[in-house]
């Protein structure tokens, strides 16, 4: 069974599919704000947008404070980190102490922040080749993260991380243009 799906869910879907009633949706490309501005922070090596970023999205790279993603006009209140699995290792044990918990008590006076793991959870929550990392102490960093800090965490693959990305930029840009 699929994660996330339920038992009925999964029965329903099933039930749908052999009635011809379910297609597969395909979400509605992105719809950003005209004065919208993405900031890469300078020390992004290989930003989440590839050399194609989506169409209508103004990118600029600046230094960043806070996270490697933020919004222009917003970057001590919005910010997104991204690690990848060898980073979210040493981030979560080894650099824990002297780099982690300050930025996570940043983190926690912004308004939103969101930190993506850009890998398969099977990857996080399991052994590591050459390393005596517990897979345990990563996941209680994660929830440590959540819950003590407030920081909202996405784990998945690039495609799909991008996409959580935009929207969540998207909605916090248009609430924060309703204030």
């Amino acid at each position: 069974m699929r994660a996330g799906v339920s038992a009925t869910g999964s029965k329903y879907r099933k039930r749908a599919a052999s009635a011809g009633i379910l297609k597969e949706y395909k979400l509605k490309p992105f719809q950003f704000p005209e004065d919208m501005i993405v900031v890469v922070d300078t020390r992004e090596q290989q930003p989440i947008f590839g050399s194609r970023p989506p169409k209508g999205l103004t990118i600029t790279v600046s230094k960043l404070d806070y996270g490697d993603y933020s919004l222009r006009g917003f970057e001590n209140q919005f910010c997104i980190e991204r690690k990848k699995i060898s980073d979210l290792l040493s981030y979560c044990t080894v650099e824990r102490e002297k780099k982690t918990k300050p930025k996570m008590e940043q983190f926690k006076r912004m308004d939103w922040v969101g930190l993506i793991i850009e890998a398969r959870e099977s990857e996080v929550y399991s052994p590591y080749e050459h390393s005596n990392i517990s897979p345990e102490a990563v996941r209680q960093a994660i929830v440590s993260f959540e819950v003590r800090y407030g920081v909202h965490v996405y784990i998945g693959s690039r495609e799909n991380s991008l996409r959580w990305m935009v929207d969540r930029m998207v909605k916090y840009y248009n609430i924060m243009k309703e204030l």
